[in-house]
């Protein structure tokens, strides 16, 4: 709990604080967006390899308040960047391009449901230790790109929320063939 204030303190204000109006830039904001992954990956890992889940039901709610945690959090902290912006710059108020947030979103919320869905599938076939090491490679993978190809973030967040979608629900087809051949 101590590390999740840390990291809300740092990325919802300090962060927010030293970059100032830049911090409502398309690319900083999509990032922010597609960080639920990071915080929802290791909750699923754990969720299922404690107690495995008996139904698909049972699978499917762990997964979707999985995903639902770690978005909250990116999104609690990005509204945190954008307060902060706002509070400590005098003048009218800022916010950033919202179809672009709108775009990013919808693309985070995807990538984050991509990642846990396929965490939780990871974690059951193999062990929570596999699915965090999958979802690091997959987060490095994203780093990558998005370090090369950060300006295009605006512009490829549909497709690639659908692309992301695609994986979501292949990964929830694993998942439903690993619960039901047990």
């Amino acid at each position: 709990m101590l590390s999740l204030i840390a990291l809300l303190a740092l990325f919802g204000l300090l962060l927010p604080w030293w970059k100032g109006v830049d911090f409502l830039d398309p690319v900083m904001v999509g990032a922010y967006a597609c960080l639920g992954g990071l915080f929802a990956v290791p909750t699923v890992a754990r969720a299922f390899t404690q107690n495995r889940p008996h139904t698909w039901a049972i699978a499917l709610k762990r997964v979707l308040t999985s995903a639902a945690y770690g978005e909250g959090i990116a999104l609690v902290m990005l509204a945190m960047g954008i307060a902060t912006v706002n509070l400590t710059r005098k003048g009218r108020l800022r916010l950033p391009e919202l179809d672009t947030l709108a775009e990013t979103s919808l693309f985070g919320a995807c990538l984050t449901l991509a990642f846990v869905a396929m965490a939780a599938w990871l974690s059951l076939r193999f062990s929570a230790d596999t699915a965090r090491r999958g979802a690091r490679l997959g987060f490095l993978l994203l780093a990558i790109a998005f370090y090369y190809g950060s300006a295009r973030l605006p512009e490829v967040a549909r497709r690639g929320a659908a692309m992301a979608g695609a994986i979501a629900v292949a990964a929830g087809f694993l998942l439903y063939r690993e619960i039901r051949a047990r």
